[in-house]
Parts: C-alpha cells; structure tokens; sequence
C-alpha cells in the first residue's frame, strides 16, 4: 500500500502537474516583421503623398527642403566661414553707400536747373579697405562721385557720414575718399586677383538702385578672369584689365565689392554691357590693380602716367584720299600730327612700334606707356620718316590731366557704367 501510494503519488506528481508552456518565439517573430513592413509602406505611401509623387498631383507639389539654421553650405570650399551668409554678415560693415552731391557752380548749372544747394546726384557703393588712427579708407569708382561738390557715406547701420575727396583716376575708374572713424565698420582685405580662375564662385555686393536696397547680395561666378575692354577719356582710348562675371550689376552697384568664398575683395564691380538681348555680362576692375591705382592716389591724390607729347592720328581713320598727301597707304601705325619744340619726333612721322611692341593705333601705344613706362623714363619708338624706317628715343612726359570723365566699350556690343 505504501508502494502504491508512493508510485500514485509519484505518477500524480508527473502528470497532474501542468507543464511549463513554452514561449511562442518563432510567431512574436513572424508578427514583428509583418508589423515593420506594414509600417514601412504606410509611412513611404505618407511620403510620397507629401513629395507630390502621387500620379495624380499634376506638378502641383513641391518638395520642400529642411534648414532650420539658414545659410547655405558653400558650393566650393571656404578656409573661414561655413556658409554664405556666415561669410555676408561678416563682411557687410565694410560696405558702404556713397552719395554724389552737387549744387550750381556757375550760371550755366543755374540754366540746367542745378540748385544753389547740394541735392543728392546720384548714388553708387564703396568699400572700407583701411581703419587708421582716427580715419577710414574708402575705395570707390571714379564716376560714382564724378562732378560732386560734397560726398557723403551711409555706413552699414544706416549712418551718413560726411566724406572727403583724397584722389581720382578717370583711366582706372578708381577713386578714394576718407571718414573719420566710426563704431561698427570694418576694412575688407583684398584677394590676390591674378590667382581667381574661371568658374569661381564670386559675390556681388552694394546698392542697387539706390539707398532703398542697400545692403544688397547677388552671386555668380567668374566668367572670365582675363578681359580687355577699351576705356575712352578725354585724354584719349586706353585698354584696361577687367573680371567678367554674370552675378546681377544693377545701378548703385558701382564702386561696390565683388568678394569671394572667403570674403575677401577680387575687384570693385565698374560696369557691365547695357544692350539689347544681353544679360548677365558684368565687370569688375581687379583688386590688384585696383591696389596699386589706391597707393598713388593717397600719396600724389592722382595717378602720374607717361606722355610722349604729340598730337596723333591714326592711320585707320585718315581717308585714302588724304593718304596719298601723306605718301603713305598703310592702315595701321599711328600719325604724328603735331609735336612739342622739345620732341625728337617730326611732324610727319608714323609710329609703328613702340620698344619693339607692334603699334596698330593710338590705343596700343597708350595701353604700352601705361602699364610698363613711368613720366622721365626713355621709349625707344620706331617710326617711317620720309619712306624710311629709323628709330628715334623719347623721354617721357607727365601726362597732363584734362577731365574725369570716362566712358567704356568693347566690341559685343555697349558698355556703359552702371551708376
């Protein structure tokens, strides 16, 4: 009995006591991935609901980018600054507005409506390239503040400020003013121009059509970092350097600063073609030039050039009919009409060459004299005098200066300031 009831006991104990049931693993796991995919193509329908790619949007939709913090990442890169509008903060106190302010001088601006009292002629754009001591050193265009007789300054805050007048270029377009030093400017440091390459990313800042866009930023790249254009003075047609780019050059923009990446000064935006059909050709006179034109203008207040001291024609704009009396049919070289008492040149005489350099027209032997030759240094000339050809050694002059006034243009078509 005693062995029954422990065998019962002992098969009661092992089949009336439940099993411990199993954990249903292999179906939670089925479940969890269908309930992923399920989700998953929930939220891509949701989505493409949301980016318009629902056939039956019709184009309506758009997608829409996140940028909480602002400022776009620069499409090339920056040794300072992480965005574009990190860089344009920085750089926007050195940019300033520049009034042109004039009044009647004679009775003849008294005819033409001028006041008695400075009224406000025009306005262009400047940069804060130097703080020194008590003052500021502005750099502009010459024909931004053409014909003034009082300039003013609206800093980046909205202040007008009082300007004085250091020194101009009508060749160069480049012209200096100076303020006394104020709170919240700063200099813009210049770029090295002759290392910007086609392609870059450039930046056009100043004040487009006026004081009421101050402040103003458009970009573009540099279309072409080695142009020549003619530059027309009273004094004559000379070649000058430019940077072509297509960022947006709208009046007021004139005198203002093309910067790159890093926010440092590649020129100071000039002009840009004012034709039918053409857009986006716009130029800027190249900082290291702009740089070497500053240097003389603060010393001697003006830019000292060279001059042969002649009257001149060239041979492409004599009639053949006058040719024959000059007993000459060449269409290139340049006419010497008239000459000072102390000239080795001759009435008579037509240039050719200058230092070995070809000489097609006035223009050449100007561009020459101004970008290699200094006022008491010699020229060594090669002209035909009476059928011959003989070489004649020229010191040179200082140019005398006849007026600021100054036009652009190049053979596509009108260029004109933007003032």
């Amino acid at each position: 009995m005693t062995d029954y009831n422990q065998n019962y006991q002992s098969d009661d104990y092992q089949y009336s006591r439940p099993r411990k049931p199993k954990f249903p693993w292999f179906r939670v796991i089925i479940i969890a991935l269908l309930a992923g995919i399920i989700g998953a193509l929930i939220v891509l329908g949701v989505n493409r609901f949301m980016n318009g790619e629902d056939s039956n949007s019709g184009g309506s939709q758009v997608q829409q980018a996140t940028n909480d913090k602002g400022g776009n990442v620069l499409d090339v890169k920056s040794d300072k600054y992480k965005s574009v509008n990190a860089m344009i903060k920085d750089v926007s106190p050195a940019i300033v507005g520049v009034i042109n302010m004039q009044k009647a001088t004679s009775f003849d601006d008294l005819l033409q409506g001028k006041s008695t009292k400075a009224q406000e002629a025009g306005i262009g754009s400047g940069v804060i390239y130097q703080i020194n001591n008590d003052s500021a050193y502005i750099v502009t265009n010459n024909h931004v503040i053409d014909g003034a007789s009082q300039i003013k300054v609206q800093l980046h805050n909205g202040k007008q400020v009082e300007a004085k007048l250091v020194g101009t270029d009508a060749v160069s377009d480049i012209a200096v003013l100076k303020i006394d030093s104020q709170k919240g400017i700063k200099a813009m440091k210049f770029a090295n121009s002759s290392k910007v390459q086609t392609g870059d990313s450039v930046f056009a800042m100043g004040n487009p059509l006026g004081l009421e866009f101050a402040n103003s930023v458009t970009s573009g790249i540099i279309s072409a970092n080695e142009r020549t254009i003619e530059s027309n003075t009273t004094s004559g047609g000379t070649k000058v350097n430019v940077l072509q780019t297509d960022a947006a050059i709208n009046p007021g923009n004139s005198g203002g600063a093309l910067v790159d990446v890093n926010g440092n000064l590649v020129g100071i935006n000039s002009m840009k073609i004012a034709a039918d059909q053409v857009e986006g050709i716009g130029f800027a006179i190249p900082s290291n030039e702009v740089r070497v034109t500053i240097e003389q203008l603060v010393k001697h207040g003006k830019v000292e050039r060279p001059s042969i001291g002649i009257g001149l024609l060239n041979l492409s704009d004599i009639p053949d009919s006058y040719k024959k009396e000059l007993k000459t049919d060449r269409d290139t070289g340049v006419y010497v009409a008239k000459v000072s008492h102390s000239s080795e040149l001759k009435v008579g005489d037509i240039i050719t060459k200058v230092d070995s350099k070809k000489v097609d027209d006035d223009t050449d032997l100007r561009t020459y004299l101004y970008q290699n030759k200094k006022p008491g240094e010699t020229v060594k000339l090669t002209v035909i005098r009476d059928g011959k050809t003989k070489e004649v050694s020229v010191t040179l002059k200082n140019q005398k200066t006849t007026s600021s006034q100054s036009s652009y243009s190049d053979d596509e078509g009108s260029s004109q300031f933007i003032r």
